[in-house]
């Protein structure tokens, strides 16, 4: 069972930032879900919570949730870019031969009917930008971070796929699903906003354990 409590970050009278956990959803389908990350947040402290943003139910790390309905927007501008830079680690496939790039690719729904959650570069997506850098490089793997200068749904995923270096633990945009993780690794790791202010998640178990035995570890 997941110790929401314990992995509390940081709150105040206005916010919550939780270290999200993987396979836990940031919200639910009602308000009252308690099957997600923000019921779970609202039984801890008996009053409604909102979400000022999303992560994917298998990628971890930061999320900040508020606690008054009038503040969903005013956190959804503070974390906007270049208002904030959401910086994120992930482990891909194949060794980039780039130090930095910036993916600057449209995203948007190409799974049809059958897989109405697909995202992938097309012409007629909304634009989506992506700051990519190698941190460090290992035997067929590497560790990146990625900053985002937009939010579009799956933006990380699809991107990396887009420039053949998908994530390890992917099973969705990829051709052949990788078995090194139980799941995608990708972590919300760092909040650094314009005013000097900065957040961090620690990773969790089964990525600090993928980055050792990829020979990717400090």
């Amino acid at each position: 069972m997941f110790d929401a409590e314990r992995h509390i970050l940081l709150e105040d009278r206005n916010i919550l930032v939780v270290n999200k956990p993987a396979s836990l959803p940031s919200t639910g389908r009602t308000l009252d879900d308690p099957y997600c990350l923000q019921g779970m947040l609202m039984g801890l402290r008996g009053r409604m919570i909102w979400a000022a943003h999303q992560l994917d139910a298998n990628t971890t790390g930061l999320i900040v949730f508020v606690k008054k309905k009038s503040l969903v927007p005013v956190w959804q501008e503070r974390l906007r870019y270049p208002n904030a830079r959401k910086r994120y680690l992930a482990v891909v496939h194949g060794l980039p031969a780039f130090e930095e790039r910036l993916i600057e690719a449209p995203l948007g729904p190409v799974g049809g009917a059958e897989e109405p959650w697909r995202q992938g570069v097309t012409p007629d997506g909304k634009p989506a930008a992506s700051e990519v850098r190698v941190v460090r490089r290992g035997a067929g793997v590497a560790l990146v971070e990625v900053t985002l200068r937009t939010g579009r749904t799956h933006q990380i995923r699809v991107h990396l796929q887009h420039i053949q270096h998908p994530l390890v633990g992917e099973t969705s945009y990829i051709d052949a699903p990788c078995a090194l993780l139980g799941r995608h690794a990708l972590h919300a790791w760092r909040l650094d906003f314009a005013d000097g202010a900065a957040l961090e998640a620690p990773l969790f178990d089964d990525m600090e354990a993928l980055l050792r035995a990829q020979g990717l570890a400090p």
